[in-house]
């Protein structure tokens, strides 16, 4: 599947749930206007405050993801073999926070180079090892192999080179 339209459909469908489990559904007949853009000081604020506890601040993350999405100031490759654990059985709670903390540290990184477009899966995946570290102290049972490795290779500071032997198909994943 081509990584923009799953990029794409994975937000909308976040933004979908997240509107359900609000409850808010906008009244028959009313015009839906499209929702305004939060800068890129909003969505940074907003993954601050959500990488702190990042199982407990999912709500926090809908104005970074928006941003990701609408603003056009930022892109990011999905690439298959690095995010092949989306599709491994595990916690909604988990999935949703490991996903949105590799979305929120590769923008994050994005914007602070100033290189609009200039994708850094290294930068996302270092914060999804912070949310994955969480999780593991919630669910100390909680184990995902493609992570273990990852976080082994960033204690030994080759994390880099490490997402880049996945994305490029030399290291198998999991």
């Amino acid at each position: 599947m081509n990584s923009r339209l799953l990029l794409a459909t994975v937000l909308v469908l976040w933004s979908c749930l997240t509107c359900a489990a609000d409850g808010a559904a906008p009244p028959a007949g009313a015009t839906i206007a499209a929702p305004k853009v939060p800068s890129a000081a909003e969505a940074l604020a907003a993954w601050n405050e959500y990488r702190v506890e990042p199982l407990a601040r999912l709500d926090k993350t809908q104005p970074f993801l928006d941003f990701i999405r609408d603003s056009g100031q930022v892109h990011i490759v999905l690439n298959n073999d690095l995010l092949a654990w989306m599709y491994q059985p595990m916690d909604n709670t988990v999935k949703a926070a490991l996903y949105a903390s590799f979305l929120g540290g590769n923008m994050a990184a994005q914007l602070a180079s100033k290189q609009s477009g200039d994708n850094d899966d290294v930068a996302g995946m270092d914060a999804a090892l912070d949310a994955y570290a969480a999780a593991r102290k919630a669910h100390p049972d909680f184990q995902l192999p493609l992570f273990e490795r990852l976080n082994e290779a960033r204690g030994k500071q080759n994390l880099a080179q490490a997402v880049k032997d996945i994305e490029s198909g030399a290291a198998a994943t999991p």
